[in-house]
């Protein structure tokens, strides 16, 4: 047996643990959120009301998973992050998230006091908009610029006392 043969046979024997890793990380892996009950939440920017549907994250686990995972998310889909419920100085990062995102910070009043857009996927660079939001909304990145979002629109939900 040659020394050939016996590092082919090695590389084979790791890479195929390897796979097994990743198969096995990707099956424990929590989910980006619970994927649960969905609620309505609306949006009035200007004199146009776009109608979105959310899903909440209102525990510190739920608020750090965020849409880790998520292999996508559909247009009028996304997650409301009830950051009142978040630890003091937490900061939200794109770790584990598939896809680029863009997100909404909103006030305890429900007005958008800042924006990000087009959160880089897997980015470990903080999302911060130098102050504390009461929630933050997480979209698809490019729906911002779609929709034409911007700081001051109103997000009505039951999260901000505001729904009806």
């Amino acid at each position: 047996m040659g020394l050939a043969s016996t590092m082919r046979r090695l590389t084979d024997a790791v890479m195929k643990k390897l796979i097994a890793v990743a198969f096995l990380s990707l099956a424990l892996a929590p989910a980006g959120f619970a994927q649960g009950p969905t609620e309505p939440l609306s949006i009035k920017s200007g004199d146009t009301t776009h109608a979105l549907t959310v899903e909440i994250a209102d525990t510190p686990q739920e608020i750090t998973a965020g849409l880790a995972g998520r292999a996508s998310v559909a247009a009028g889909q996304g997650l409301l992050l009830d950051m009142r419920q978040a630890p003091e100085g937490m900061v939200l990062n794109m770790k584990g998230v598939l896809v680029n995102l863009d997100l909404l910070y909103v006030a305890p009043d429900g007005t958008v006091v800042a924006v990000a857009q087009n959160a880089r996927a897997g980015s470990l660079r903080p999302l911060a908009p130098g102050l504390r939001a009461a929630a933050v909304i997480e979209i698809a990145g490019g729906q911002v610029a779609a929709l034409g979002l911007k700081p001051g629109d109103k997000v009505t939900h039951k999260v901000f006392g505001n729904a009806g």
